[in-house]
């Protein structure tokens, strides 16, 4: 947690980046602030920039992907610049869209309670067990993480994360190969720990699962800059959402074919219904 008087936001300020080897700037001048607790949906078509802004959260730009970096980033009020990437992770947790890729121990409970052990945590035990019930998966903590279903995963990766006590969550392309059972599970887990006072940052672009998900704030990314910043109500705004490249999520098309206008079935059955 942060200490008392200190920001709990995350804040880019005047961003532009561009890979090494890149004729393109990824991120164009790109502001932008993410307070907690919170969920915010940052969407996007493929190519509009999301990874690489999920990339200065954590720091992985500019410590790790080299390329011109212009403008700063701020975590809880600290420049992502002038510490490194193993503190910044205590701050700042990122699932990736292939969490197999991060796990390399023989059990599901060796795998979550090594980040906290790493760090010198005596209560590694205590930190292990909360964010296995809090992710679902006590009851597996003796199974090999390859054993784990797709959704199990990324349930996993998650938990190593809330192990370390992380305030902020990101997540790229959550639910990529998820059947309809995990894409449910994740969103009751995601507000939960919102409501527990996390930052949780969602990459996609899946309008459909963000509809149901029901964030706080939407983000509209297109070709590296702020397209539209604003509530779930955008997820029902079909021009907008064409002009940035997105498909919209069936709920809009067909309430807009029936004159109802609403982000989620919920909303267009109320309004149909009265």
């Amino acid at each position: 947690m942060s200490k008392k008087g200190e920001r709990e936001l995350i804040e880019i300020e005047r961003v532009s980046f561009k890979y090494s080897g890149s004729n393109e700037y990824a991120l164009k001048d790109l502001s932008l602030s993410i307070s907690r607790p919170s969920i915010t949906a940052i969407v996007g078509r493929n190519g509009a920039g999301k990874s690489t802004l999920l990339r200065l959260l954590n720091g992985l730009i500019p410590h790790f992907y080299e390329g011109e970096f212009r403008g700063r980033v701020l975590v809880d009020g600290v420049d992502t610049r002038e510490v490194d990437i193993s503190d910044l992770s205590r701050k700042v947790g990122l699932v990736f869209q292939n969490p197999e890729h991060m796990f390399f121990s023989e059990t599901v409970w060796d795998e979550v309670i090594f980040g906290p052990k790493a760090l010198g945590r005596n209560d590694f035990e205590e930190l292990g067990e909360k964010a296995l019930r809090l992710t679902g998966l006590t009851d597996m903590k003796d199974y090999p993480p390859w054993s784990l279903s797709g959704g199990e995963m990324k349930r996993l990766s998650i938990a190593c994360i809330l192990s370390m006590e992380t305030d902020y969550i990101a997540l790229d392309e959550p639910t990529v190969g998820q059947d309809a059972v995990s894409r449910r599970e994740l969103i009751e887990i995601l507000r939960n720990l919102r409501n527990m006072g996390k930052g949780i940052i969602v990459v996609s672009h899946d309008l459909e699962w963000i509809s149901d998900l029901r964030p706080d704030r939407i983000i509209v990314i297109r070709d590296g800059y702020v397209f539209v910043d604003g509530g779930c109500d955008l997820l029902a705004d079909v021009t907008i959402l064409a002009r940035a490249g997105l498909i919209p999520p069936m709920s809009a098309i067909i309430g807009r074919a029936i004159g109802v206008r609403g982000f989620g079935i919920d909303d267009i059955l109320k309004e149909v219904l009265g």
